[in-house]
């Protein structure tokens, strides 16, 4: 039997360039992990920021409460729904109003108003959704009903006014809609900060 001889410079291949392929390649493959794990963890966050998400969960509990509770429970439920669709409707008009270049006049800082004004009533109707009193929680919907109505109202007055709110539209008609707006909305928090707060326990 004839005996191997090992090539030097092959064992030296071995002894020094494996290791360093081998590191290479380790710090190339936890450099892509790192950079995965953070780019998951930015999606996740800006997920959450986004509130996608949170409305999401909150739209799934207010349909299951709509069909699943009692009536006061039930009227509620699509009372937020209610609420919320219009509010959503208004920020896309006056988006759409916006990147079209529309002349807006005071529009803008109405819709404010009145988003502030839903997001108060939309905490009032959480209030008695939760009200655990069946009796109480009948009490408070006609009342509550009235007030979506108004707002409602108030939002698809300022949807048909940015929907007519072309180039044909003088600024004078525009300031006289966003005077109008902006007294119903005020006139709405001030009856809703006198009266509304005595509804709810």
């Amino acid at each position: 039997m004839l005996p191997t001889t090992v090539d030097p410079s092959a064992a030296e291949f071995v002894t020094e360039v494996v290791p360093q392929i081998l590191l290479i390649g380790g710090a190339v493959v936890a450099a892509m992990g790192l950079a995965f794990a953070v780019t998951c963890w930015l999606v996740v966050r800006r997920i959450r920021r986004s509130g996608v998400v949170q409305r999401g969960v909150r739209k799934g509990s207010m349909v299951v409460r709509s069909v699943a509770a009692d009536d006061a429970g039930r009227k509620l439920a699509r009372l937020r729904m209610q609420l919320e669709r219009s509010s959503e409707a208004t920020v896309r008009s006056l988006a759409a109003a916006d990147a079209q270049g529309r002349p807006l006049g005071d529009l803008p800082a109405v819709a404010a108003n009145l988003a502030r004004a839903e997001r108060a009533l939309d905490e009032q109707l959480h209030l008695a959704q939760r009200e655990p009193n069946p009796q109480l929680r009948k009490t408070l919907v006609p009342g509550l009903s009235e007030q979506v109505e108004r707002l409602s109202g108030l939002s698809a007055e300022l949807r048909q006014s940015l929907l007519q709110n072309g180039h044909t539209v003088s600024t004078s008609q525009i300031e006289r809609v966003s005077t109008h707006l902006a007294l119903e909305v005020d006139a709405l928090r001030t009856w809703n900060t006198a009266y509304g707060s005595r509804q709810l326990p």
